[in-house]
């Protein structure tokens, strides 16, 4: 995948971020004692998908919003 602008990729589970927030989100725990990656279940739980492009996002765009989006163009 192309690294571009603030997308990124975890050097400790190799997953893909379209943020750094969105890569932020997704370590769990205190650094220097239990820091790590959250599994697929766990960012998934915490209302994080990936992107049509396969980068994970911080949260889904609300359907409400989608369909607003698609009406304006």
């Amino acid at each position: 995948m192309k690294l571009s602008g603030d997308r990124n990729q975890c050097q400790g589970c190799k997953e893909y971020f379209n943020s750094s927030f969105a890569f932020n989100k997704h370590r769990h725990g205190d650094h220097g004692i239990d820091r790590r990656c959250m599994t697929v279940d766990e960012m998934q739980a915490k209302g994080m998908s990936k992107n049509a492009a396969g980068f994970w996002i911080s949260a889904a765009m609300p359907d409400a919003v989608t369909a607003e989006i698609s009406e304006a163009v």
